[in-house]
């Protein structure tokens, strides 16, 4: 925002284009009443000398996010817990050897077992193993998402209500609303990539020709199905390896939007100090 910052980075962002970038993700409306908020501060700068040191903290609001924001996110962590027990246990070889036995994905013949599936059967496979467990993690992620929204509509209404007093103190409460509808784009958007990098996953195991492999038993032929999933060898299965790495990444993203969340919400509840007002003027370099 200010075109400066206490990190020393190799090169400094360009103002000019990061707010730019920024202002293609507000809305519209939002964007005006911003403007004319800041228009308002600066034809009358007297106004912005009065008050409090810190304009738009909330006090209030703050103790709620620094209290409930960890709640949400120890809580889900813990959930993310019992899903990957719960999917470890479906995904356990006894298990997938019925699946796949069952389904006529394994079969036998007078050579031994072997692992048959074309890209019909390819995507049978998929719908009824990996796909259930993706829809279990989504709903996870939307249940965060929509703890997090509610807590943000919350926190919000007291802000406003609290600290939104003057044209300048209503700048940051306007940037907040801004930028809201392009959050929940973000959001939707990795909900989503749960589910295209789960198959893209899933399709490499597959795509490659493999050569016409025999096994002693159904369970030693279960084994080996999606053995690029577990090239180590560190799971007793492809499939408990396959899930071991979902549940990190359906963690680790859910997990994170929790937290920007907490970020974001800590970073603007803080407000600002009036020594910091002339980042809303236009500096001229002489």
């Amino acid at each position: 925002m200010t075109g400066s910052s206490l990190l020393r980075l190799g090169a400094r962002p360009d103002r000019a284009s990061e707010m730019a970038n920024l202002s293609q993700a507000m809305d519209a409306r939002w964007s005006i009443a911003l403007f004319e908020h800041l228009d308002a501060a600066i034809e009358n700068p007297h106004s912005m000398m009065a008050g409090p040191e810190m304009i738009s903290y909330g006090a209030t609001a703050w103790k709620i996010a620094i209290e409930d924001f960890p709640i949400i996110i120890d809580e889900y962590r813990t959930k993310f817990n019992e899903f990957r027990a719960k999917w470890m246990q479906r995904f356990a070889t006894d298990e997938i050897t019925r699946m796949l036995v069952q389904n006529e994905f394994v079969l036998k013949d007078d050579r031994g077992w072997f692992f048959s599936a074309n890209s019909e059967k390819q995507r049978t496979l998929y719908f009824s193993t990996i796909h259930l467990m993706v829809g279990d993690a989504e709903k996870l992620l939307v249940n965060l998402s929509g703890r997090v929204e509610h807590l943000q509509d919350k926190l919000s209404k007291l802000w406003y209500r609290e600290s939104a007093i003057d044209p300048v103190s209503k700048v940051l409460p306007s940037l907040e609303a801004s930028l809201r509808d392009s959050e929940y784009v973000l959001i939707a958007r990795l909900r989503s990539s749960l589910a295209v990098l789960a198959r893209k996953r899933f399709d490499q195991a597959f795509k490659s020709k493999t050569k016409d492999r025999r096994f002693p038993t159904s369970v030693s032929c279960a084994r080996d199905v999606g053995s690029l999933w577990n090239s180590s060898f560190a799971y007793e299965n492809a499939f408990l390896a396959y899930t071991d790495d979902f549940c990190d990444y359906a963690c680790g993203l859910t997990l994170l939007i929790g937290e920007w969340y907490r970020d974001k919400w800590l970073l603007y509840l803080r407000g600002f100090s009036r020594g910091q007002l002339d980042l809303f003027t236009h500096k001229t370099v002489e």
